[in-house]
């Protein structure tokens, strides 16, 4: 008998079965490459994000901070325009973690970064620097003590208390320091530096100081 057709038969099916086989193995490759790549791309993406926002709150980070101030200072100034800088510090924020737990804690955290956010005006740029301290970003001020408004907007912001659960938390205020500058030339951290320390220097008060950084101060 000849089995000739036959055997043909079965090679081509074997063929056929072998190049699909193949196409197959390529199609799920690619895609799992092509899901590689995504979670790469995906990975890139979130340490690129870490590098300018705050992962608690969402905020801008102190490194994000730092580049929207200098971009700020580096503007162009017209007459008496001034860039600002807020710095903030809660309270009572350590007594409310101590006595209700972190957990309790990093919420309030983002709650305030909500509240801060919500009052802030356009252009404006609200940061988390760590802990319980956030800074804002006024990048045109018609002068030095425009400053004052925007810094006891954010004190009576936080004065209501925060609403969480069957909880409702007084975070006492915020202290608020100020800082200005109309120089082009100076280094975001020097401005940082120069409000940092008029928060420290008077911890009593809710509004610490208007203070300005003027064209030939010193630079870091």
């Amino acid at each position: 008998m000849d089995h000739g057709p036959e055997l043909g038969r079965v090679g081509a099916a074997a063929s056929l079965l072998a190049i699909l086989a193949l196409a197959a193995f390529a199609v799920l490759k690619a895609v799992a490459l092509r899901a590689e790549s995504d979670r790469r791309l995906a990975a890139e993406r979130r340490l690129a994000q870490l590098e300018i926002q705050d992962p608690l709150t969402g905020l801008a980070n102190r490194n994000r901070m730092l580049d929207m101030l200098g971009q700020a200072l580096q503007a162009r100034k017209t007459g008496g325009e001034v860039t600002g800088l807020l710095l903030i510090d809660l309270d009572r924020f350590k007594p409310i973690t101590d006595a209700h737990g972190r957990a309790v804690g990093d919420r309030l955290l983002r709650m305030v970064g909500e509240r801060l956010q919500a009052v802030a005006r356009e252009g404006e740029t609200v940061a988390r620097l760590g802990g319980e301290e956030f800074a804002v970003v006024l990048p045109r001020l018609a002068n030095a003590q425009a400053a004052r408004n925007p810094a006891q907007r954010l004190v009576r912001a936080l004065e209501a208390p925060f609403e969480l659960d069957d909880l409702a938390l007084r975070i006492g205020g915020a202290r608020v320091a100020v800082a200005t500058s109309a120089d082009t030339e100076l280094r975001p951290a020097v401005l940082v530096h120069h409000v940092d320390a008029a928060l420290h220097r008077a911890p009593g008060d809710p509004l610490v100081e208007l203070c300005s950084r003027r064209r030939g101060a010193s630079r870091t």
